[in-house]
């Protein structure tokens, strides 16, 4: 008997591929990328939520300084710890999101919880400089007039407001200048994180392990297909060779 040669390449290309495919099939690609999106949305979440907590801190409702801070904690160890996490995720050979969109997500968050942090310092401050003001108003209550209390109560929800203090005692109006010059500095350092660009950042990286979760999920989809057809061309090559060498 003597089987040409070709065909027994033809064999061997067949359980190399065969083999490469089972290989692919083992590699857990779909479940890595599903935990990145899964994390991903845990931080969205975790961002929401921190902004409502400051919001409560913005409006000056009693929130517990501690908690907002342990929320804030938690973004900055998920913006410290996803930068590694890619690194190591690409040295074990899977596709990555380039190293600007992570940089820039992890940039981006530690900037926000650096002002959220000193927001959060010098609004309480400010609260309780407020409560002082209150009650040294209150001792010149005949020179106060109803809109700068308004306006007081304005500045105390958080919004820009910088009235005129004339006709009021020396002592009261300085404390009013640099009560209300603060608040201004306040609404300021409030535009410059409460904005889009720490959801952006995360949304682009959400979206490239979407669409990698998506292309692994279309692709465990086929390998079963490829495998069942080639094992089928395995198996006729060997009837083939059976049937050949027993012509022989």
């Amino acid at each position: 008997m003597k089987i040409q040669t070709p065909w027994i390449w033809l064999v061997v290309v067949l359980t190399i591929c065969l083999t490469a495919l089972f290989y692919v099939s083992q590699k857990p690609q779909v479940a890595v990328y599903s935990q990145y999106v899964k994390s991903l949305c845990d931080y969205q979440f975790a961002d929401a939520s921190l902004m409502r907590s400051m919001e409560r801190v913005r409006s000056g409702y009693e929130v517990d300084s501690a908690v907002v801070l342990a929320q804030m904690m938690t973004l900055r160890e998920v913006a410290l710890s996803f930068e590694g996490g890619v690194q190591k995720l690409k040295q074990t050979g899977f596709s990555v999101p380039p190293a600007a969109m992570v940089s820039n997500f992890k940039s981006s968050v530690l900037a926000k919880v650096s002002c959220l942090q000193r927001y959060l310092s010098e609004r309480s401050a400010w609260f309780s400089e407020l409560e002082r003001v209150y009650r040294l108003a209150e001792m010149h209550s005949s020179e106060v007039d109803l809109p700068l209390l308004r306006k007081l109560d304005s500045a105390k929800a958080g919004y820009a407001v910088m009235p005129e203090s004339d006709n009021l005692p020396l002592p009261l109006a300085k404390r009013l200048e640099v009560l209300f010059q603060k608040n201004l500095d306040l609404y300021d350092a409030w535009r410059q994180f409460n904005n889009d660009k720490t959801l952006s950042a995360s949304d682009e990286l959400l979206h490239f392990f979407q669409m990698e979760n998506v292309k692994e999920i279309s692709l465990s989809t086929k390998v079963p297909l490829a495998f069942y057809f080639l094992s089928l061309v395995l198996l006729l090559a060997t009837f083939f060779f059976i049937f050949k060498s027993n012509r022989d």
